[in-house]
């Protein structure tokens, strides 16, 4: 399957782009109960407006894949997590919480990504290889999930250790830092994107 193009590409992707969404998603509740003070409940309801950005792009993105092809809507998502993200480079103790729009904005450019590349990963393919690849693809989200995880859990507490000796602003440097890293990361799944299809060729049904 892997000498497919368009399946090796967006399993990739989908991997890469895992990593920089899971990897936000550990330093999320972190940075609010550690800055902000905020309760263990209050920072999981606190991540709930980038599952409703990724609602809300989910059926757009189908839509202008099939118009468009995968390429110009992956490109497109990644910007709008870059651009969901950036906000947090830059967050601190006082941060208001019009922020939680920008995790909307991260959502919907998370879901901008997924959907085409879930939809592109099967073009090219023999039916009989469609649930290897609907197998290979969900692996590729949990494993570049715990990368994610593990690299910035390494990442976070490393820049804490760096700053420790300035008390709570170096906290908010440590944690400002390694937002830095997840939005590198999220630039980084750019590469392997300018090679995906600009228009869907062909699909493949499954009953």
């Amino acid at each position: 399957m892997f000498r497919v193009r368009t399946f090796a590409v967006s399993t990739v992707l989908l991997f890469v782009s895992s990593v920089a969404l899971y990897g936000a998603l550990l330093l999320l509740p972190l940075f609010y109960q550690t800055l902000r003070g905020d309760t263990v409940l209050d920072a999981g309801l606190l991540l709930a407006p980038q599952g409703v950005g990724m609602l809300l792009t989910r059926t757009m993105a189908g839509r202008l894949t099939d118009r468009v092809g995968s390429r110009p809507v992956v490109l497109g998502g990644l910007l709008v997590m870059v651009a969901g993200t950036a906000a947090y480079t830059r967050a601190g103790t006082d941060t208001s919480d019009v922020l939680l729009l920008n995790l909307v904005i991260r959502g919907a450019g998370f879901g901008a990504v997924t959907i085409p590349l879930m939809a592109t990963a099967f073009i090219g393919l023999e039916r009989e290889q469609i649930p290897h690849a609907s197998a290979a693809t969900r692996i590729a989200q949990q494993v570049g999930g715990s990368f994610g995880a593990a690299i910035m859990a390494m990442i976070l507490q490393t820049q804490l250790t760096a700053h420790h000796a300035e008390g709570l602003a170096g906290k908010v440097t440590a944690f400002d830092n390694a937002f830095w890293w997840t939005l590198g990361l999220t630039a980084v799944a750019a590469i392997p994107a300018v090679v995906l299809p600009r228009r869907r060729k062909n699909t493949v049904s499954v009953q």
